[in-house]
Formats: C-alpha cells, structure tokens, sequence
C-alpha cells in the first residue's frame, strides 16, 4: 500500500507515442531501415521538470532507439573516434552561465556581516539569431536578490562578481550591458533605474544617500578588470540587484537528423543554467531559483525520448567531473511555436550540484541556398542589393551624434549581399570541385538491410551529385555564368589515415552543350548504347571515356583504415597547386573558383585538421563548402568547425537521403554550387556625396557616408578613393562575390535622405538600395555598437582612416552616455536613486567591508569532483566539530503525520517498524510527539558536522532495525556530551570563509585575472556553486539528514510552545511553503540542544542564529547585534524557532525529494500539505519519516 494514498502524484517518464514521429521504413536512393526500438533506458540524475501535476521532477527513462555503429558489423574504434549518441555533447561545449559573487552587508546599527548569500536568484535569456552569421546569441538578465535580517534598519549590500566566457570552447564573453536595482516598499518593488555617470561621481552619489537621511536608495555598479561591482543601500526589508549582460555568440553545432523524414536542418544550442546548492540544513538553503528560456520561432527542445542516449552519454560525461542533477523545464505559460519558451522554479536550492538545460534544437531559417529554376534564370538578373537597416523609433535618437563642428550624424548598419558583376568579354573562369571522401574502416558498416557499405552509399551518392552538376552546365552556359572558354575540373582525394587513392578529370565547357550532355548522361547513367554510338560519332569518345573512366575509379573505392581528415586535405592542396594554380598562373584574365564537399562518417582521429582545412580554404581558392556526414560516429562538433572553415554549411544524418528528400538535397547542392561559380574577387565602393558646413574660414565640404567598420570573411580596407573632388569613397577589399558583408555607417546625412543618396559600387555597378527597420533593437542593438567601438570583434575590419583614436572615444563615451551602458574600458559607471522611504542612514563604520571575490587559482588538493572554494568566494577548510546531548532512545516506525501503523515504511526506507496508514503527510492525530532513538538524539547537534574525527569516540555501525540512521552510539560518547561547550584549539580550527576573505586571511592571494573566466574555472572554484562549508554532496546529504533528524528530537523537548503574538516578516516568494518568519528577538524561544559558539550560553533562547558558511556554528541574537562572531563565522541567517527551521528544512526536502530519492514515488505520492498550518508536532513526525538516502542518488 502508497503510503501517501491510491494515486502517486510522481510517475516515471515513459514512452507513449513514436520514437521519432513521422519515421517508417522508406523506399526510396538508398533504402536504408528507419529506427527501431530497444530496452528500457534509464537515465540517472536526469529529471523532466512538470508543472503538472504539482511541479514534479520526473527521471528520464524510456525506451533508446537501436542506432547501427559500425561496432555492430565488428569494427572496433580507435582512438579519436566519436562514439557517443547522435547529438551528444561534453560540459566544455556548454553554454554555461555561472553565477559566482560575493556580498557583504553594513545596517544602520547592527554588526556588519560577510559573504551573505542571496535569498533568491533568478535567469532569464532569450537566444536570438545574429542576423546574417547563422550564429545565436544571448541576452540574460540575472536577479540577485537579498533579504534584511534587520527590516527596522537599514541595509547596505556591496557585492563583487567574476565575470565569465560562455563557454570553455568558445571563448565568447558574457558582457554586463545594464543594471537596474530594486528595493521592496511597503509590500511592493520600487526600480531604480541607472544612469551612466564617471565612475567617481557615481560612487560620491550613493555615499551620500546611504550615510545621510534622505528618505532614498541609491545604487551603482562599475566594472574592475574582470569583476563587476555593484553597491545598494541603504534597501528595508529586502533589495534586488538585476544585471542584464549580451553574448553576441553562443557555441552551436549541426543536429543530426534521426530519421529519413527529418524535415530541414537543425543547428543545437546547449545552454545550461548552474544553480547554487547547498545541503538540507543550512538555512541559506531557504532561497527561490527561478530560469526562464526563450528562443527562435520553430525552436524545440531536443527531444528526450528520441535522444534518450545522448541525455545518457552526456550525463556519463558531466559525472567525470563530479556527481550532478541536470534539470530540463517545461514550457512555460503562454509558449507556442511562434513564440516558444520554457521555465523552471523552485523555492529552496538543491541539495547537489544541479544544472537546467536548456538543449536548444533550432530550425536553419537560410540554409545559405536559393530556389533556382529549371532554366537558372535567377542567375541572369543577379544584382548587388545593399539593404539600410534603419534603427526604430528611440533607437535611431540614440544612435544620433554630435561630430566636430556641431554636425549631426547617425549610426547606421547595412548589410550588402554582393553579386558578381557582368563578366569581362575575354574572362576565363577556372573552376574546380574538391571531393574529399572518407573510406576508413568504418565506411565499411552495412547500411540496415542493404548489402551495400557505407562507403557504397557514399561512392552511389557522389556520383549523383556530379552527374546533377553535370546536368547543369548547358543551362548555366544559357544563363551567362559560365562560357565556352571556361574549364570545369575534378580532384578527388579519398582518404582513410593516408590517401587511399586520388584521381581527377578536366572538361572544357565548350565540348559540353545540351546535346552532348544529355547523351553523355544517358551512357552515364543507363548504358545506353545508342547515345554512346552518337558521341562516338560526333567525336567526343575521349571525353566519354574520360567521364566512365572517373566514375569506374570512384564505384571502385572500397574502406579499410583509420581517419586522418589532414592527409586527405593536404593532398586534395597539394594537387590543386600542381594541377590548377600552376597551369592558369601568370594569366591575368582567368578567375579560379574552388567548390568543397567533404564527405565522412566519423571524425578526425589525428593530425590538426583545421589547420589544414584553413590552409586548403586560403590556397586553394576555396569560395565554399559543404560538409556531409553520414552514420552514429559523426564528429558533430568537428563536422560543424569544418564546414564554417569552408565558409559552407552541413548534413548530418544517420543514413543517406530518402527518394523524396535526393531531389531536394541535390537542389540545395546545385544552389550552393552555383553562388560559387558566379564568384569572383570584388572591390566595394561605399559613398554619398558630400554635405556643406561653414567653419570661421567659410565653406567646407564633408563626405555623407563614412564607413567605420566592415564585418565579413577576409574583408580589409584600402586607401580611399579620391576620384571625386567633394567626397571620397570608403573601399573594402578582400571580398568575394556572392558573400554578405556588414557595414558599420556614420551618416551625416539624415536617415531619411540616405537610401537616396547612398552609392554602393562593386566592380563599378551600382546596387539596388532598399531600407528595412534593423532586426536588432533596444539595448542589443546599443551593446552591439558600444561593444565593436570599444574593441571590434572577430572578423570586423576597421577603417583606421576614417575611425581614428580620437573619433572613436568619442562615439564611446556618447554611445555610452545615451543607451546608459558602461564602457569596455570601465571609465563610466552606472548610478540610480529613488524616493523609497525614510529609513536610519548607515554610517561609513557600519557600512560592509569590500567583497573579496573567490580565487580562481587550482587548488593543490581539490575535493574529488568537486574541487575547493564555495558560490560566493573566499576558501573553505578545517576539520569538523562534533557536539551532541545525552538522551534516552525511543523507538521509530510511527506514521508521519498520524498514528502509528502496522505494514508500512518508518524513515528508515522500508525497514522500521510501524508506519503504514497515512504517508509521509497522512492526517494529524492528537498525543504527544513519538519519541526518537538514542542514536539520533545522542550524536547530532542540529547543524552539526558528518562523521566526526577519527580519533573521536564516535563510530559509524550498520543500520539496524530500529535505527535506520545507521549510527550507533558508544559508552565513551556519552562523556563527550557536555553542557558547556570547550572551543577547539585554534590549531584545529582553520577559519572558514566559503563566500570571501576574512580580516585574518591576509595569507591568502586574491588570483585577478585580466580575462574573463570559464565556466570550468569557476565551476571549479566555487565548489559547483556550492553554498556553505566545503564538502562533497554525498557527505552534505548525510549530514543534513542526521542534523535533521536532530532538530526535530530537540523540538521534542521543549518546555513550552513558543509564545504567542509573533510579529512576523514573510517572504512571499516562500511563504506557501514555509509560512511566516518572527521577529528577530523572541524571547521566549528556547532552541534547545544549541549552544552559543561566542558567549556559551546553553541553550540559546531567543532568535538562534547559525553561519551559512560552517557546518555547526550558532550565535544569540545579543551577540549577531554586538558583532561577536566566533573566527571563520559569517553569513548569519536568523532561525526564530524551531517550527520555522523544521519547516525551512522539510520545504526544501519537498522540492526536491526525486533528486535524493528518484524512487520513493510511494512515500512522496500524495500532495503536500501546507507546512505552514502543520503543528510541531506533525512537523517532528514528518522528519520521523523521512529515509535513509539511495545508494545511487548523490553518488
């Protein structure tokens, strides 16, 4: 029987509809069987998030598909080779947004504290194309929030936070943008909104509010190296700091298509969202995580069901480093697929290193090909068409400036998609194809029921791409792009780990008019006799046997070998600069043009093959590519660096194409191939005429259009053209036809006036001019101009003509000044104030110390998995303290909430005696609380440490039946049991400071990096985000338990209820769960079983006070006020009862349980109750029942 009812609430994820919708066994090119299903896969620490029923966390487990690997025809890989799921990725290619800071707190009157940690954190980012790159980029806005121990005072919050890269592979920086602060007025938000001042004013600013009585709050933040600075106060009962940063690239790789009617190309954005964590009883633990995801229309999630085994193989991954929960979210209210979205909230933090990810499947909008016509008729009226994107609205005021003289100017972007010009009448295009082709051992898999290899498959589909091409040379003759005097060569290099074998073909176009071609395509492709006899006839039996002879070698290509993507790529140089480069060099009128398409089925196993790749791109006159990747041992990250080297795109699938999706395939392919054979290098001329001015001397002209930065492949500017008297002309060079560069404008001319008068030339030929409103808007399109002026990105040229060092500090500090975002070089900060209310100003001897933030420095012996250092800063370390209390030992095995019961679980997970009828949370009976075993009671002060020192008179002894905590308690320990407590010697007492540096801490270096840091450094370095003392999860978990298990034991003993009348100060975003706090000094309160760590006082009466960095360290509320900290304290959370902690502790054990005990759906089946109408004594019960943790939950 449930112990919570008939009807759990928590179901386990499983498979209800197809593996992957729309997938069957087609006929069709190459016949390959679709996906079929296998067993059961069960994937631990993987948890779907559901808003219904009742915000649970379901374990991903279902059904995986059968993919074939080579492994399955005994072809064993070596090392290098990919064998993890389609679609799988390893933690270093996350998008991993880390949230790593350090706040200290001043009040009016009370003692300062530090390293406070927040009482709410909150991401919310939107991933959004960068228009025209086929790359993704990132707005979040982050919310820290912290609440006022003190209301009555008020609060001072300074807080430092390390700035981050989104990603270890991509060293792309997470750049702060804006900052709005909030403080909480008579039950509602106030913003206070920044402003961009000096950084020394605005520091003089907020001084002035925070030590005066000016009935205001003030905030500003400025940025220090690597480190963002912020300071709030003086806040009431609680103040929120909101950063907004922009990521102008996110990590993306090409999904791989699972199935035959996969519909289109995905690109996939892993984005992962680290939590902060701490263990169970550490009352930093009462803090609301909220993350918010939006993304492009059509964007889904990658499905968990059909990509069960890639979840699986990136948990295996992610476990290398260290036990972790990852959650995925759940669509969040309103989401559609025009406007998709996903969320996930909690109201108190995990109790391990927990993750949500957001694993991103977005559909390719541009696949960079055009829809031509049978006749490529498209091509015939190609025409350079130079698109203004005109900012809207506010945004174009903002991107207004003052130049010498007091002239108006506009910054403006313009995105020019080039097109070749009409050819010169004596031009000769050389182009070649590049085929480099896998035959590697693994190519030799058979392909599902086909007999064929896949290296068969690659060998039948190359040939039909070269005989659509074919096809389309008379068209393209027609067309005007190619002429009689052009030469269409052929390499081909096929490579395992050398060359296997390479072989080439060159044809005139001119021996190649629509007659020829169809019959060559008829002998080509069917044997045809009679049309090998006419080409006989007509004299064209050497290119026939030309063409069979190359077709024959390439039918012949068999696998065998490891992978070396360099030799291939070397040699395919190699024979491009013997065959090509040398034979048309010295030729003024000859173009060459360069088309690759690289086929494989796995990866790169040796060898640095980007750099040849890149060599191959610049010397072989590469203008594009196309990489295809066919099979389970695809290297998706490698394919997708492949093809942006050969400025082309990719197609990954399990298997070749479908007979409905060839024809669509070889269209794209014709497409792309065409762009290239229309290239050629261009020169572009940028211009506007010019506009009069009148300085003291009298008339001066200057030119209407400047242009400041061009962004686009190998793009450089030249000296300007001076061909006019009035104006000149901004040249780019470096471009090839047919590609799209981004101009950076500075328009004197209105923006209204400038489609009229903008001259956009290639090669002499005027573009089309059209206006459109810009895509990028608002603060993105302000951080996107500050962020290039202040130090241009990858692949943006400066024109140092016209953009000198004086100019641009001068568009900076405007930009600047106008969107109100700091500068890259930190010379301005951003400062706000409001009218709040009137509260006690804070001197500057109460106000906090400054923050030191965490070192990032490797530690020498880190903890295993997790390495040293906590989320908030500073260091950890020291041996456990170990207190406990003497008392008689009980019995378990009574129901949570009711009473005792025969059949059922106690919470000892099965074993106790007792406990059936009613669950964790069954119906409150009447009758004192159940008393609890000697073990539970004798060892644990309530926050005390896990397993105490080995040279204690503790010992660790299996569970029994009536003790599932599994300790037991020795003689000797009872002596240990005193009441008042000794302190340790200060030699092994190792001050502990998880969130920053104590006074005393001098010996400890702050490590200031001058570049931001990684996902991993900080991940590393703060313990996972760990809030509390340094320790692994699986300790904490234990630990905790025990603590809690204590706590109520304790409760137990109490003489008196605490009084009534409490004044209380709740915080909403927990208020469902934990109910409302008292006032800081209840006097009547015993908390026994505690005592003061400074004074000694046993037990603590009043307001208990515990450090949220120390396992077991607690204070009166006399001495948190008079700042009698014991050393290494810090962080102080007040505990008001010990109601209040029981249900703090049991909110986050709510939260939270599937992730500690992922198979317990029987014990946490019904719907909680709210703790906050629970008595103390249905509380005590409750822990009661709670069980031992699973073997496998934390480990």
């Amino acid at each position: 029987m449930s112990l919570f009812g008939s009807s759990p609430v928590m179901q386990m994820a499983t498979m209800s509809a197809p593996l992957v919708p729309g997938v069957q066994s087609v006929g069709g090119l190459f016949d390959d069987l679709s996906l079929s299903v296998g067993a059961e896969v069960e994937v631990p620490d993987i948890f779907l998030a559901s808003k219904e029923p009742a915000n649970t966390l379901q374990q991903l487990k279902g059904p995986a598909p059968i993919i074939r690997t080579p492994q399955d025809d005994n072809i064993q890989p070596v090392q290098g080779d990919d064998t993890t799921a389609p679609n799988a990725v390893i933690p270093s290619r996350l998008n991993h947004i880390v949230c790593v800071s350090s706040a200290n707190v001043g009040f009016s009157e009370t003692a300062k504290d530090k390293n406070m940690p927040p009482s709410g954190l909150s991401y919310e980012a939107v991933v959004e194309e960068v228009l025209g790159s086929g790359a993704y980029g990132l707005t979040l806005k982050m919310t820290l929030e912290y609440e006022n121990p003190f209301p009555k005072e008020g609060m001072v919050v300074w807080l430092k936070k390390h700035q981050q890269v989104i990603c270890d592979d991509l060293k792309s920086e997470l750049m702060l943008v804006e900052t709005v602060f909030q403080d909480y007025v008579r039950g509602q938000w106030e913003t206070i909104t920044t402003d961009i001042r000096y950084a020394e004013e605005a520091e003089a600013v907020v001084q002035a509010v925070i030590t005066t009585d000016s009935s205001q709050t003030a905030g500003r933040v400025k940025q220090e190296g690597c480190v963002e600075d912020a300071k709030l106060g003086p806040v009431g009962e609680k103040g929120r700091i909101v950063l907004t940063y922009r990521c102008s690239q996110l990590y993306s790789y090409a999904e791989m298509k699972l199935g035959t009617n996969s519909s289109g190309q995905r690109t996939l954005v892993p984005v992962a969202f680290q939590l902060p964590w701490s263990s169970l009883d550490n009352p930093a633990n009462d803090c609301s995580v909220h993350v918010d995801v939006s993304a492009p229309a059509g964007t889904q999630l990658l499905c968990p069901q059909t990509n069960i085994l890639a979840y699986r193989d990136f948990q295996r991954s992610l476990h290398t480093l260290g036990s972790q929960a990852v959650i995925l979210p759940s669509p969040a209210q309103g989401s559609s697929s025009d406007a998709p979205s996903w969320s996930f909230d909690r109201s108190a933090l995990p109790p391990k290193p927990t993750m949500v990810l957001a694993w991103l499947s977005i559909p390719e909008v541009d696949d960079g090909w055009e829809q031509l016509d049978d006749d490529f008729a498209a091509m015939k009226v190609a025409q350079t068409q130079a698109t203004i994107l005109k900012p809207s609205g506010l945004d174009a005021s903002l991107l207004s400036t003052k130049l010498p003289g007091q002239q108006d100017a506009h910054l403006v972007r313009c995105m020019v998609t080039t097109e070749a010009p009409p050819r010169p009448p004596n031009s000769v295009r050389v182009h070649t194809d590049i085929t480099i082709s896998d035959a590697s051992g693994s190519t030799g898999m058979r392909r599902g029921n086909v007999t064929d290899t896949v290296r068969a498959g690659f060998n039948k589909y190359e040939e039909q791409r070269l005989l659509r091409r074919l096809e389309a040379i008379p068209k393209l003759v027609e067309a005007g792009v190619l002429t009689n005097s052009d030469v269409w060569n052929q390499i081909w290099v096929i490579f395992d780990h050398g060359v296997k074998q390479e072989f080439g073909l060159r044809t005139e176009v001119k021996d190649l008019d629509t007659q020829t071609v169809r019959q060559l395509l008829q002998v080509l492709r069917s044997s045809d006799g009679v049309a090998e006899g006419a080409l006989n006839q007509a004299g064209k039996s050497s290119l026939l046997q030309n063409w069979k002879q190359a077709l024959k070698k390439l039918q012949s290509i068999h696998p065998g070998g490891a992978t070396s993507f360099v030799a291939g790529t070397d040699r395919a140089k190699q024979l491009y600069l013997q065959d090509v480069t040398k034979r048309s060099s010295g030729q003024d009128n000859i173009r060459r043009t360069t088309y690759v398409n690289f086929d494989t089925d796995g990866g790169n196993n040796c060898g640095p093959c980007y750099k040849a790749i890149a060599a191959l791109t610049k010397e072989a006159d590469v203008v594009q590519g196309h990489v295809t990747g066919i099979g389970a041992w695809v290297d998706q990250d490698c394919a997708t660096k492949v093809a942006k080297l050969l400025k082309g795109s990719t197609s990954l699938s399990l298997q070749f194409p479908s007979l409905e999706e060839a024809d669509a395939v070889f269209r794209q392919d014709l497409s792309r191939w065409g762009k290239t054979l229309r290239s050629c290098p261009i020169e572009v001329k940028v211009s506007a005429g010019s506009l009069a001015w009148t300085a003291r001397h009298g008339s001066r002209n200057e030119n209407g259009v400047d242009v400041l930065m061009a962004k686009g492949d190998g793009v450089t500017f030249g000296q300007p053209d001076v061909s006019e008297q009035t104006y000149t002309k901004s040249v780019m060079k470096g471009v090839q036809a047919g590609e799209t560069i981004s101009l950076y404008m500075l328009s004197r001319w209105p923006l209204e006036q400038l489609a009229a008068t903008l001259r956009v030339e290639v090669e002499g030929v005027q573009a089309r001019i059209a206006t459109r409103t810009d895509p990028m808007r608002g603060v993105t399109l302000g951080h996107h101009w500050i962020s290039n002026l202040g130090g241009p990105g990858e692949g943006v040229a400066v024109n140092k003509s016209v953009l000198c060092t004086r100019l641009r500090q001068r568009l900076e500090d405007d930009m600047s000044f106008a969107w109100n975002l700091p500068t890259k070089s930190g010379s301005t900060a951003a400062v706000g104030r409001a009218k709040t209310e009137q509260r006690p100003p804070v001197p500057a001897e109460k106000q906090p110390v400054e923050p030191e933030v965490i070192s990032l420095a490797p530690k020498v012996e880190p903890i295993v998995g997790f390495g040293g250092g906590t989320f908030f800063g500073g260091r950890c370390g020291g041996p456990p303290r170990v207190r406990c209390a003497a008392a008689a030992a009980p019995t378990l095995g009574v129901n949570a909430f009711g009473a005792a019961g025969g059949g059922g679980c106690g919470f000892g997970g099965g074993n106790g005696g007792g406990g059936g009828g009613g669950g964790l949370f069954g119906s409150a009976s009447a009758g004192p609380p159940p008393a609890l075993p000697q073990a539970a009671m004798g060892l644990m002060h309530p926050m005390m440490a896990a397993p105490p020192p080995s040279n204690s008179n503790f010992s660790m002894a299996p569970a029994a039946a009536s003790n599932s905590l599994g300790l037991s308690v020795s003689k000797e320990s009872a002596s240990l049991c005193r009441s008042k407590k000794k302190k340790l010697p200060q030699s092994s007492r190792t001050p502990i400071n998880p969130w920053g540096h104590d006074e005393d801490d001098d010996d400890d270096a702050v490590n200031c990096k001058v570049t931001p840091a990684t996902p991993s450094e900080l991940l590393r370095a703060s313990g996972f985000m760990r809030i509390g003392a340094e320790e692994e999860p699986v300790a904490a978990a234990k630990r905790s338990l025990q603590a809690l298990q204590y706590l109520a034991q304790q409760a137990t003993l109490l003489p008196t209820q605490p009084p009534r009348g409490h004044v209380f100060n709740e915080d909403p975003l927990v208020a469902d769960l934990l109910g409302t706090k008292p006032a800081n000094n209840q006097a009547g309160v015993v908390h026994m079983g505690f005592v003061c760590d400074a004074t000694n006082q046993n037990p603590i009466t009043g307001v208990r006070y515990k450090a949220t960095n120390q396992k077991d360290m607690d204070i009166t509320h006399a001495a948190r006020v008079e700042g009698k900290f014991p050393m290494g304290g810090s962080g102080w959370k007040a505990i008001a009862d010990p109601a209040i902690a029981l249900r703090q502790n049991l909110a986050g054990v709510l939260c939270w349980w599937q992730v500690m005990w992922p198979h317990r759906g029987d014990l946490f089946g019904q719907p909680f109750p709210d703790l906050r109408t629970l008595s103390l004594h249905d509380l005590v019960t409750a822990v009661q029942k709670l069980p031992v943790l699973e073997a496998a939950a934390l480990v």
